[in-house]
């Protein structure tokens, strides 16, 4: 540990690290701009093309020739197909969601993407500029641009990126919500309740991610905003209901019956580990994250955010390439309001160390090992140690 110290403090060490890490993101960051123009395959513009044509996306992501019979969703098919690729519609999104994506589902299939592209790269931009006015915000600069650049740098971004997913998305809209907190914490400010609100109903489209995060906001006893973010997705399914001719429950079953078919492709979450045990797991970690959100003392935002964020990613369905929200985990093993705040020097060293060995295995390991079960096995369990230990170290040790 004092030999990383020293090496850490060597100015030439540090610019030379820098500089490296600097050309790695930028290679990552072209290689995923040229995979999303190639591919972007999760965009879900076929998708929410269907539900703004009448038609139902769940029916025709269990039928994919049929959605072939209609010349607009054929059009975005080809875009695969006359490269030798097969693709098909997978609406694992509530009807709400997907209505988020209409103006981009009014442009043609291809300007689609290109603009999609753009709006990744301006997310992924905003969500390094609100990290560094919330949870980074006392961070020494150096730090921050190494944390960023490896985030960048990484295989989780880089397909993140490539295959035109979401979470980008959703993520800078959920810190955006923090940064809005942040700025106007008075719960009687009308305009930033608003504002909130709007963010974080947003932010839901990759729900499997900010649903979780979402109970950062009860912490900051922000009970209104979550209710009616949520109350609101409740009365656009309901008006999508009657726009497609169909039932309440059957919106909220079908994405969900559509989405449990992609269970078996996740990298390292409950479902790939405990299989049909996931559901009682899930139910047991949500539980103690509830309890966490409502019952650990101020000042403990830090930590509660990046045991948030690591069990994000394994309670529900994920693939490796929504991990790339791991770096902002970052902001608890960092300066001293994080972990430090929660147990000693020796034991937050080791949570310290146990994080970055978790960020090499996921951001760079697993792309070497081509994601085998050996290597996920293996990740898996160095992960799942470290979200057990900080949640342990928060709820026992820093209960104040």
């Amino acid at each position: 540990m004092q030999l990383l110290r020293r090496l850490k403090d060597n100015r030439a060490v540090r610019a030379a690290f820098l500089v490296i890490l600097a050309v790695l993101a930028a290679v990552s960051v072209y290689q995923g701009i040229r995979n999303a123009v190639e591919f972007s395959q999760d965009l879900q513009w076929d998708a929410s093309k269907a539900l703004a044509m009448r038609l139902d996306p769940y029916e025709l992501s269990m039928d994919q020739n049929r959605a072939l019979d209609y010349p607009y969703l054929a059009e975005f098919y080809r875009l695969f197909t006359d490269k030798g690729l097969t693709q098909k519609m997978e609406a694992n999104q509530f009807p709400s969601l997907l209505a988020l994506l209409f103006p981009i589902a009014a442009l043609p299939p291809y300007t689609a993407r290109l603009v999609w592209i753009g709006l990744n790269i301006v997310f992924a931009a905003g969500i390094i500029f609100l990290l560094a006015k919330t949870f980074f915000e006392d961070t020494k600069p150096y730090e921050f641009a190494v944390i960023m650049l490896l985030m960048l740098a990484g295989t989780p971004f880089r397909n993140q990126l490539g295959v035109g997913q979401h979470t980008l998305f959703s993520f800078f809209f959920f810190l955006l919500a923090v940064y809005i907190d942040k700025k106007r914490p008075r719960r009687a400010d009308i305009t930033g309740s608003v504002l909130i609100t709007l963010c974080l109903f947003i932010s839901y489209f990759k729900y499997t991610l900010t649903g979780v995060l979402a109970l950062y906001f009860l912490y900051r006893k922000r009970y209104k905003e979550i209710a009616v973010s949520v109350g609101v997705h409740v009365l656009l399914t309901g008006a999508a209901a009657l726009w497609l001719k169909k039932s309440f429950m059957y919106m909220i079953t079908a994405p969900l019956k559509v989405a449990s078919a992609l269970e078996s492709e996740g990298g390292i979450d409950f479902g790939t580990f405990l299989g049909h045990a996931w559901p009682a797991a899930a139910a047991i970690t949500v539980a103690v994250l509830l309890y966490a959100a409502i019952r650990m003392p101020k000042g403990m935002d830090r930590v509660l955010f990046a045991m948030l964020i690591l069990w994000s990613m394994v309670i529900v369905y994920h693939r490796t390439y929504d991990m790339f929200v791991l770096s902002a985990a970052a902001t608890a093993f960092i300066g001293d309001q994080g972990i430090k705040k929660c147990t000693d020097e020796k034991k937050s060293d080791i949570l310290v160390c146990w994080y970055w060995v978790v960020i090499a295995a996921v951001y760079f390991g697993l792309r070497v090992f081509r994601e085998n079960s050996f290597s996920m096995a293996v990740t898996g369990i160095i992960y799942y140690g470290l979200a057990i230990a900080i949640t342990v170290c928060a709820l026992v040790f820093g209960r104040g």
